[in-house]
């Protein structure tokens, strides 16, 4: 099932992670470019989706955008 993330949603995201703290970073700078300082993996806040509940995970770097967009399903 997919998600449409709204503007709401990224408004409210949360970073999980920055530069080189995200495990992918290597493979991220390999697949997209840009600079390891620039890319933050984010979250939405938990969503209920038929039911269940669920956040979108995703990764994003300045000048290059949101990359790699997954559900992570809680229930």
């Amino acid at each position: 099932m997919a998600l449409r993330l709204t503007q709401t949603h990224l408004s409210q995201s949360r970073v999980i992670a920055k530069g080189r703290a995200i495990r992918d970073i290597d493979r991220l700078l390999r697949q997209y470019g840009g600079r390891a300082k620039d890319w933050v993996k984010k979250s939405t806040a938990i969503l209920l989706v038929a039911g269940r509940k669920v956040e979108i995970h995703w990764y994003e770097c300045r000048g290059i955008g949101r990359v790699e967009e997954k559900s992570k399903w809680l229930e």
